[in-house]
């Protein structure tokens, strides 16, 4: 299957110290997400190599399809920045930036 073609990809930074717990509490939040939306993958990962104090986290969000699929819409895009937001202010030690991109045709 492939990926639609608009994609998210969201990073902010914690502290190294709560990293365990703000990766719980998303993980948890995005397994609600998937059950609630056919089709969606999500991705995390962690900045390698960074020196700085502060952990740097990316989520990622497609939408997985057999056939072509234009991915995430607006009203996607919104609730998983309002809702991730929500999981994870507690804990959030920079505004969580949202990047949207369209995947290029091979």
């Amino acid at each position: 299957m492939a990926l639609g073609q608009r994609q998210l990809f969201i990073y902010w930074r914690v502290a190294d110290s709560d990293l365990p717990a703000a990766l719980l509490a998303l993980r948890d939040w995005q397994s609600r997400l998937i059950a609630h939306q056919p089709g969606l993958r999500c991705g995390l990962y962690q900045r390698s190599g960074s020196l700085e104090e502060d952990a740097i986290v990316m989520e990622t969000y497609a939408i997985e399809s057999a056939q072509p699929h234009p991915g995430i819409d607006e009203a996607l895009l919104r609730h998983i920045d309002r809702s991730g937001h929500a999981q994870l202010q507690r804990w959030l030690r920079s505004a969580r930036h949202v990047e949207v991109f369209d995947a290029l045709p091979p």
